[in-house]
């Protein structure tokens, strides 16, 4: 079993982009709960920044489809060059989350099974680089781990590194980068026992 490098955790994605694709479900079943939430929350062809994108299917892919304006970002180069392939017609970016700053805010920016990926000295300045690129009024979302700590799970033949800070933490970060917590659920069990937070910037009521 080969170990992913914890701050590159994108290089093995690389290595396993067939496997990935093809035991990656399609169906968006599991999210579906958290896409209705978005389509109820953001305008009708609006823009979403997709972080940690992968091979564009299934969560782009749904986006595109219903109308939305998409920018995919990933740091692995086989998984930007296959969203260009599939879909041409979206704006895809191959870079690092750790270092982005596009010179755009969207109404959405969602990192889902990425962010986690990242070394937990990562998980703050990260956030606070996303919370970055969120409009007013507009939502971040993003998986995390249920609790603190460091751990690593088998994919495609490799360990891939994950992390996570603690709830309390997050939610600090949020905070402190005028985000609020609008749904917080660990370890969800219509969601695949995933740890999911939507939050929503600088909340304006007129």
């Amino acid at each position: 079993m080969k170990k992913s490098n914890k701050k590159k955790v994108y290089k093995a994605y690389d290595q396993i982009i067939e496997w990935f694709d093809a035991n990656r479900s399609k169906e968006l079943v599991m999210e579906k709960y958290y896409l209705d939430f978005i389509q109820e929350h953001i305008p009708i062809e609006g823009s979403i920044l997709d972080v940690g994108c992968g091979t564009g299917e299934p969560m782009a892919k749904f986006f595109i489809k219903n109308g939305y304006k998409i920018t995919g970002v990933d740091a692995s180069t086989k998984m930007i060059d296959l969203c260009k392939q599939r879909f041409p017609m979206a704006n895809w970016i191959l870079a690092d989350m750790r270092q982005l700053k596009l010179q755009e805010q969207f109404d959405l920016v969602i990192a889902w099974h990425s962010f986690f990926h990242l070394p937990l000295e990562d998980h703050e300045s990260t956030l606070k680089l996303l919370a970055s690129h969120v409009k007013q009024n507009g939502l971040l979302i993003f998986t995390s781990g249920p609790e603190h700590g460091e751990t690593r799970g088998e994919n495609g033949g490799y360990n891939l590194y994950h992390a996570s800070l603690s709830s309390e933490e997050y939610e600090k970060i949020l905070i402190k980068n005028n985000l609020k917590v609008i749904i917080h659920k660990v370890k969800d069990p219509n969601c695949g026992e995933a740890t999911i937070w939507v939050a929503q910037k600088n909340i304006v009521r007129i």
